[in-house]
């Protein structure tokens, strides 16, 4: 079914394929949810940390509120990563068991996100219109969102990656260890540090 007035906002949306995403029972009616949020995987609040109106939005306690047209790529990816998401995913091409998610900027000012479904293609939801699946991150680079500029990715069955459980076993031992030894450790002292 096409939508022509998400085609009139989106130039590449129609020419790069996509539909009306699939209204599950989890998903409630009233849609009081944006881009951020769904692709966050939550559909019941609207995010973004927007300091003039903080009540109208959620973001997550531990980030900076900032102003409108100010706001900082850092700090959307830090809000990623509070939802598990992690830094180091360098593009949006399918890997199987991974979830990932693009983050659309206009001159380095975060304007959208969309989420990769487990087909590989993209989930967005547009303002206040509907959310859709879209082929390609093109369908919804343009004059409104911008382009598709930073990526984030965790695993879908939500274990951490490897490096994060080796590291994760290495500070473990370490705090295990008394302070004494654990200086002697330290890179500085010709030692090793993790």
């Amino acid at each position: 079914m096409r939508l022509a007035h998400l085609e009139n906002a989106f130039e590449n949306l129609r020419e790069s394929g996509y539909h009306k995403y699939p209204i599950s029972s989890k998903t409630p009616e009233f849609k009081g949810y944006n881009c951020i949020a769904w692709a966050a995987g939550d559909d019941q609040k609207r995010w973004w940390p927007h300091k003039e109106n903080p009540f109208l939005f959620f973001w997550p306690p531990h980030l900076q509120r900032e102003k409108e047209n100010q706001e900082t790529l850092e700090n959307f990816i830090r809000a990623f990563e509070w939802k598990g998401y992690r830094r180091g995913c360098i593009n949006g091409k399918l890997e199987k068991g991974i979830e990932k998610i693009a983050i659309y900027t206009i001159a380095g000012i975060p304007k959208h996100a969309a989420r990769q479904l487990e087909s590989g293609r993209w989930t967005s939801k547009c303002g206040n219109s509907e959310d859709i699946q879209h082929e390609t991150l093109l369908g919804v680079e343009g004059k409104i969102y911008g382009k598709a500029v930073y990526f984030m990715h965790r695993r879908r069955d939500g274990k951490p990656f490897w490096k994060e459980r080796i590291l994760g076993f290495f500070k473990r031992i370490l705090g295990k260890v008394p302070i004494r030894f654990r200086l002697a450790l330290h890179p500085a002292d010709g030692g090793l540090m993790f």
